[in-house]
């Protein structure tokens, strides 16, 4: 497949509204199958007189807010079409890796995928710039024969961070000082939960909620001083991300300068000179100890130590080699950017990233990207962590190796209001887990909220959510989260979870595995791989109150467990599907009234849920059976189970 025409083909489908289904194919081991599977869709459908026609979702239920994202309108409008989305998009970061993330700058706007480049602007000459350069030490000595060199790129350094700074500070003067001090010291509460709320009583939790309720209104018009114009905003992240290009360019040129001209390799030294912005330091081969905030690191090799603080300008961290720690010490440290970008890029070792609230890939009101390019790593982190993105974009990219992801609340993929989320990892055996800290309280006493991998999250009823992508392109992969996660979303967001290749593990409670919830979208996708998909309820294909969710898998032998309300449900006028295209697949259930098929009645009309597996000699423990159609006692649902395809090849 020529994935340039398949995002071209969505494109047009963004703009002009198109009712048609697409006919997308793509090809794996030999067989070329659709990526939607139309006219299996419109057969089942047959059964239950209904057309595709009949599944799309109106955008005006409630009154359409200002932070609404065109692309969560156009698929609510086009519900199939997330399919060929969640697709594109996933295949976009496969393909261009970090460098996908220009062409994703334009996410909140009409043209989504449409960027092709930013516009690189001519940053200052380092010419006349004075900086307080220490004396060189015995352990920078080799420094000395090319210091003329070096300070050339400190100054650049400088020069740009400081243009950045002085863009973003002009662009926060929107804002009173009283409104920006909301911004920064109260609206995080929002996202932040306590360990202490499993012990509070129900009145003072109702007292909280109706706090953070007042914190969500007196925040909307300021967010709209920021957001409002759409133009200041997009320029913002375009200056960003010129940044973090421009610190990568900059980066490899010293990194070149000092491998030819400094006659150090091998050599321990540290290297550090204070500016206005911020301390700029390089390190040297051996391990180095980099404590407090930088402006920018570039460090040549070694086992180094990082314990940084947050910082109050643009920041980047280049790191090329060696096993390495990185810790923060504070809330919005490591690759957090909170207005201003951060960028973290460590090309080898098997490192342990540990970081606290708004880190790993954060981006709050910016950027904040985190790149991985090899090594078996560690990533810990509390909440808004590991590819989360807030009135901006936040991601996560890892390249190679066995990784392990920890995170407590919205991580490994999340997006809140006006927010971009994106975890990708290309290659390994990956285990990802969410959850085990905050409890949900209201709901259940031995669950905990995960709200995380590839989830998408609005403030119900005055916000919309943002978009939200955890990509995986290969590996034995395992995905754990309990209440909320893979590939779902609550209100007017999508959220999305995909998977390319391999054996994989999702397990889950509640609310996952496809899954929307009020008004919204959501999404998992796995392409090939002897899969196994456990989860309580409202998941595996589950749509609930004029929801969409979406559980497809095209190749494999795979096993699926539930209880209720799964596999293919539809829910308070939602809308469930659950398709498993080639293998011999095993479903099991608890509950039969409600899954397998199933669309419940509600309001003045019913829900739809569609359960097709079509192709394979298949086990059942519920409603379905093997070379079958079924109909349950329900409003709008069905479930197939036929050799859709030629078991050759599929057409």
């Amino acid at each position: 497949m020529n994935p340039t025409r398949s995002i071209l083909a969505l494109l047009i489908f963004v703009g002009l509204a198109t009712q048609s289904i697409s006919a997308q194919t793509e090809m794996i081991d030999s067989i070329i199958f659709p990526i939607i599977p139309t006219e299996a869709l419109t057969e089942a459908l047959k059964g239950i007189k209904l057309t595709p026609d009949d599944i799309p979702f109106r955008t005006d239920n409630v009154e359409i807010d200002s932070f609404r994202l065109p692309i969560v309108d156009r698929l609510t409008e086009h519900p199939l079409e997330l399919i060929d989305f969640a697709n594109d998009i996933s295949r976009l970061l496969f393909e261009e890796d970090e460098a996908s993330l220009e062409k994703l700058l334009g996410f909140d706007s009409k043209a989504f995928l449409a960027q092709e480049s930013i516009w690189r602007r001519s940053w200052p000459e380092p010419r006349g710039v004075s900086l307080d350069y220490p004396s060189f030490s015995r352990e920078t000595g080799c420094f000395a024969e090319c210091i003329d060199g070096i300070r050339n790129h400190f100054e650049t350094i400088y020069l740009v961070t400081s243009e950045v700074r002085s863009g973003i500070d002009r662009f926060k003067m929107k804002l009173t000082a009283e409104e920006l001090a909301f911004v920064i010291d109260t609206f995080p509460e929002l996202l932040l939960e306590d360990i202490e709320d499993e012990f509070r009583p129900v009145d003072e939790l109702d007292s909280l909620q109706k706090y953070e309720e007042e914190l969500s209104k007196r925040f909307m018009p300021i967010a709209l001083k920021l957001v409002g114009d759409s133009g200041d905003a997009s320029e913002i992240r375009s200056l960003s991300y010129d940044y973090v290009l421009t610190m990568h360019e900059t980066s490899l040129k010293m990194i070149e300068f000092i491998r030819r001209a400094c006659k150090c390799d091998g050599t321990e030294f540290q290297y550090e000179v204070q500016s206005p912005v911020g301390t700029i330091a390089i390190g040297g081969y051996g391990r180095n100890d980099y404590y407090g905030s930088y402006a920018f690191i570039l460090d040549l090799g070694g086992n180094d130590r990082y314990e940084l603080e947050s910082i109050e300008s643009p920041q980047y961290i280049y790191d090329v080699d060696g096993n390495d720690q990185y810790s923060a010490l504070t809330d919005f440290a490591l690759a957090s950017g909170f207005f201003y970008p951060a960028c973290l890029r460590d090309m080898d070792g098997d490192d342990l990233y540990t970081g606290r609230n708004f880190s790993l890939g954060s981006g709050l009101f910016s950027i904040g990207v985190l790149v991985d390019e090899a090594g078996n790593d560690i990533y810990k982190g509390d909440t808004h962590v590991q590819g989360a993105g807030t009135f901006g974009i936040g991601m996560l990219y890892d390249n190679s190796g066995a990784d392990n992801y920890h995170c407590a609340l919205f991580g490994q993929a999340f997006a809140f209001v006006k927010g971009l989320g994106i975890l990708c990892d290309i290659n390994g055996n990956d285990s990802y887990f969410a959850g085990g800290k905050y409890k949900d309280v209201l709901r259940y006493k031995d669950h905990y909220l995960s709200l995380s991998q590839g989830f998408a999250y609005g403030l119900r009823p005055r916000m919309s959510g943002g978009v939200a992508i955890l990509a995986d392109s290969a590996g034995h992969d395992t995905y754990i989260s309990d209440i909320f996660g893979q590939g779902s979303s609550y209100w007017y967001a999508i959220g999305i979870q995909s998977d390319f290749e391999g054996n994989d593990k999702y397990l889950s409670f509640q609310y996952a595995q496809g899954a929307g919830t009020h008004l919204t979208l959501g999404i998992l996708l796995d392409k090939k791989g002897d899969d196994y998909y456990f989860s309580k309820g409202v998941s595996q294909g589950c749509g609930h109150d004029l929801a969409a969710g979406i559980l497809i898998d095209y190749f494999g032998n795979d096993t699926y467990q539930a209880y209720d309300l799964s596999q293919g449900a539809g829910s308070a006028n939602g809308f469930g599907l659950l398709v498993d295209y080639r293998g011999n697949d095993s479903y099991q259930i608890k509950g039969k009234h409600n899954t397998q098929g199933y669309g419940n009645p509600r309001r003045d009309y019913g829900s739809i849920g569609l359960f097709m597996d079509l192709a394979g000699r298949d086990e059942y423990i519920g409603n379905g059976r093997d070379e079958s159609y079924w109909i349950i006692d329900s409003k709008w649902g069905i479930g197939m189970d036929v050799d859709f395809w030629p078991t050759d090849s599929i057409r």
